[in-house]
Order: C-alpha cells, then structure tokens, then sequence
C-alpha cells in the first residue's frame, strides 16, 4: 500500500511538472522567434536527441514497443507535427494565450474518433457542448472583433484577417491535436508500461510535416539567420519583411522549448495520464491553458484579450471541465458515515 501511494504521489508530481512546461511552450515559441516551420523541426530534433538515450534504457529495462504501438505512436506523430506547424503561426498571429486555448478543440474530435473507429458511446451532451465549444473558440481567436490578440502589428496577412488567420490554424492545431491524442491513447493501451518509446517515435513523426510545409509552401525554408518578430512585435509586412537575427538567447529559447518543452513535457504528461483518475488528469491540465492566457502571455508580451475574447476563454475552458465531468467532481457531495 506504501508502495502504491509512492508510485501516486511520483505520478502527481511528474504530471504537474510536465503541465507548467506545457504552460509555458507558446511563449518559448514566441521567445525563441523562429520561423514557424523551422521552429516545429528545431523543437522536434532537440526533443528526439533528448528522448533516444532514455528510450534505449527503456527498451533494454522492459522490451521494444510491439509493432501496433510502432504504426500507432508514428501516426500519432504525424499529426502532431501539422499540429506543431500550425500552432506556431497562430502563435504569432492570435498570440500565445489565445493559441493555448484555441487547442482546446481537441474535446469535439477525440470522441468523435473513439466513436467512429471504437463505437464508444458519446453522451448526448457532446451535441450541446460541441458548438458552444466552437464558439468559444471563434470568440477567443478575436474574429468578432477584428483583433489578433497582440499590442501591435498588421491587420491582415496573405490578404487575410490576422484573427480569422490565426484562428483558423490554432483549430488546425486543435483538430490535429485531438487525432494525436486518440491515437497516442490506443499507443499506450497496447504498451502499457513503455512511456519513452512512444515519444520518441511520435517525436521523429513529427518532423515529417513542418518538413513538408516548409519544403512546398513556405518562402522562408530552413531559415537559421532571421526569425518572425521585429523588436517583439510582427512587422506590418510579415509575408515580405523578415524578422530580427537570431540570437544567442533565441537558441536558449530553443533549447529549453526543445527539452523542457517537447521532451520533458509530453513524457511526464503522459506518465501521469495513464497511472491518474482520467478526470483529476483533465482539471489538472486546464491549468496549462489557464496560466498561459491569464498570467504567462501577460506578464511577457502584455497580450491583453478583449471582452469578448475573455468571454470566449471562459466558454471554451467550462466546456472542457464539463466534458470531463469536473462539475461532477466539485459538486459531489461527501459520503456521510450512517451511525448504528
């Protein structure tokens, strides 16, 4: 029983320690500066170099991952990649508060995914949540109101809206996000005890989208020299006005959004999702989206959200609570002891 209560307690800290990293990987992305699709390869690789000494161990201390969990964690990694890809310009253009919450669609397509492919049943809330859900989402990317969730900078990019832009690829990120989380999850299911294996895998995936996007649709390619901000804001011609040198501290940046960030984050998140109550694993994780757009993103970029973004992050953060049943949490009255 000590024993179990040890293994808890490591699971509980190892989740909370992945989930401040998670807090803090959109601003690490807007500190380090790099190009989108440079920044997605550059996290990715740091993050592999840092995984493969500790999934070596792993293989020789438990056995190699069976071929399922090899196709599963690959296919995984795959749509992390475009999730990453597309994340990081929603990034720059909502800024990183709003991009954390405008992940947060991944509710309405992982159980959409178990219900199509594993028949799990989907409760009829689903159906109510799923377009509040897509609201909220619109709300908080700034559409209603024409703004990009920074200070300064162009109103439109490629003849577009910034906000709409923006919100569009952060929804990308979030469809993608919740297509990784589903197959990451059957991962696991199959390999229960290999937690380094997966990442590893799905880390080397992921490099094979940003790859793509900046090989055909990028202008800028594998850009080392110039990143996306000028004196930390976008230049009012981002398509055609290149950003500030890269620095020294940009690649610190890089290298703590690489380790902490990839490696550290999603390995200590998924070690704790699968030994913690799927519920508590669900209200902790809230706190990730909720310190980067409330505290994080403020204190470092001064992203202040309008009123009606607010109202959209508050929308979008209780239909995650309710579609994993915290209010059922909070609300549960204590048991009480019947006296004989």
């Amino acid at each position: 029983m000590q024993q179990s209560g040890a293994s808890n307690a490591r699971a509980y800290l190892l989740l909370l320690i992945g989930i401040a990293a998670l807090a803090f990987t959109a601003p690490w992305v807007k500190l380090s500066n790099f190009e989108p699709a440079t920044s997605a390869i550059l996290r990715c690789t740091i993050g592999l170099i840092a995984l493969l000494p500790f999934a070596y161990i792993e293989v020789k201390k438990i056995g190699a991952l069976n071929k399922q969990g090899v196709i599963l964690s690959i296919v995984a990694g795959l749509f992390l990649g475009i999730d990453f890809t597309a994340w990081n310009y929603s990034i720059f253009y909502v800024g990183s508060g709003i991009a954390s919450i405008l992940l947060n669609l991944q509710i309405i397509i992982l159980p959409a995914l178990a219900f199509l492919f594993d028949r799990e049943r989907i409760p009829k809330s689903y159906f109510i949540i799923a377009p509040i859900m897509i609201l909220g989402v619109v709300m908080s990317g700034g559409v209603f109101d024409g703004t990009s969730g920074t200070t300064e900078g162009p109103s439109t990019v490629y003849g577009m809206n910034i906000a709409i832009l923006g919100t569009l690829c952060g929804m990308t990120s979030g469809c993608c996000y919740g297509i990784y989380l589903y197959t990451s999850r059957k991962a696991t299911k199959v390999n229960m005890r290999q937690i380094v294996q997966p990442m590893a895998l799905a880390t080397a995936a992921q490099l094979v989208a940003p790859i793509i996007f900046m090989t055909f649709f990028s202008d800028r390619g594998f850009d080392l020299v110039n990143g996306v901000m000028v004196s930390g804001a976008l230049p009012m011609n981002p398509e055609t006005t290149l950003g500030d040198p890269i620095t020294t501290m940009n690649w610190f940046w890089m290298l703590v959004l690489g380790i902490l960030g990839q490696a550290v984050a999603w390995t200590f998140v998924q070690y704790g999702s699968v030994r913690l109550n799927s519920t508590i694993v669900a209200g902790l994780l809230l706190l990730s989206p909720i310190s980067t757009v409330a505290i994080i993103s403020i204190i470092l970029f001064s992203e202040i959200p309008t009123s009606i973004q607010v109202l959209g992050v508050v929308i979008v953060l209780a239909a995650v609570a309710y579609q994993n049943n915290l209010h059922k949490v909070l609300f549960k009255k204590p048991a009480t002891k019947k006296v004989a």
